[in-house]
């Protein structure tokens, strides 16, 4: 990766995202943008609009001073822009975040996003940091890594990819074999079914032998788990097997209520209890 995208609203869980993408960025050499985006409502009248540019004015100003406070202090903790062996910067619009987002991982070559989510259940400040990564999920092409307010940064160590054996997953496990060679980490391919039969070992056997054909020499293991929900399986699993990363593919629009299961979907993602690794498939 060259080139990963920040987003921060300078909350505590915002935080928990820059300090993920920065350890990130300087592992692997890449330039770190964190970005602020300042939306105002539209108004219908001179008096309001006149309010709303004084209040946009002070936003953008106030916002602009806490991102050169952030960069300098990457520069002093991390080395950016230094010795630190990784560039930064930052974008301040006065937009909306998904069509920031999309226009820089379109155009300006990011190839990945950082940036934290909550529970559905927290305040209102956590719910709109949460339905504003959903919203950039379902918008742009590249991978996003949604770090929720819980986590702590302690390397990435091993990254759990969830498969159901789609078409898409041999490619985009390009990128998490990309993640993990910057760390070192060993990477489990993991498919949780309900019950063991025949049918799903040797689709399961076939799965492996294109993977280690695909991808020799790289640290993949593959696991068949059983149990009676997809979201307590792999759960347990990233535990037990002390991940760091949740790696899963974006299949299409709408992928939060169709992947595996709408009960996974809501646990693993929007409830945020792990890092998530979002990888996009085919649009549709």
């Amino acid at each position: 990766m060259k080139k990963i995208l920040c987003p921060t609203d300078f909350s505590k869980t915002a935080g928990k995202a820059v300090e993920f993408a920065t350890n990130i960025a300087q592992r692997s050499g890449a330039h770190l943008t964190l970005i602020h985006v300042v939306h105002l409502p539209i108004v219908d009248t001179s008096e309001t609009a006149l309010v709303a540019s004084e209040l946009l004015g002070e936003q953008m100003r106030d916002a602009s001073e806490k991102l050169k406070s952030l960069c300098r202090q990457l520069e002093e903790t991390h080395g950016a822009n230094r010795e630190g062996n990784f560039t930064c910067d930052f974008v301040l619009k006065e937009a909306l975040l998904t069509d920031v987002t999309e226009h820089l991982t379109k155009h300006e070559g990011y190839d990945l996003i950082v940036m934290g989510t909550t529970g559905c259940d927290s305040t209102m400040e956590e719910l709109l940091i949460g339905s504003n990564t959903e919203a950039v999920i379902e918008e742009v092409k590249c991978p996003v890594l949604s770090v929720p307010a819980t986590a702590e940064w302690q390397g990435i160590n091993k990254i759990i990819y969830a498969t159901d054996y789609a078409p898409g997953d041999k490619l985009a496990l390009a990128k998490v074999v990309e993640l993990g060679s910057v760390f070192g980490a060993p990477i489990d391919v993991v498919h949780v079914v309900k019950e063991s039969n025949p049918e799903d070992s040797a689709k399961a056997e076939t799965f492996w032998v294109e993977l280690q054909q695909g991808y020799p020499g790289v640290p993949l293991q593959f696991k068949e788990i059983v149990s009676k929900r997809a979201d307590e399986g792999l759960k347990d699993y990233f535990n037990r097997e002390n991940g760091s990363i949740l790696a899963v593919l974006r299949k299409e629009k709408g992928f939060l209520k169709n992947l595996f299961s709408q009960s996974l979907a809501e646990k693993m993602t929007y409830q945020a209890e792990v890092p998530l690794l979002v990888l996009q498939g085919s649009k549709v």
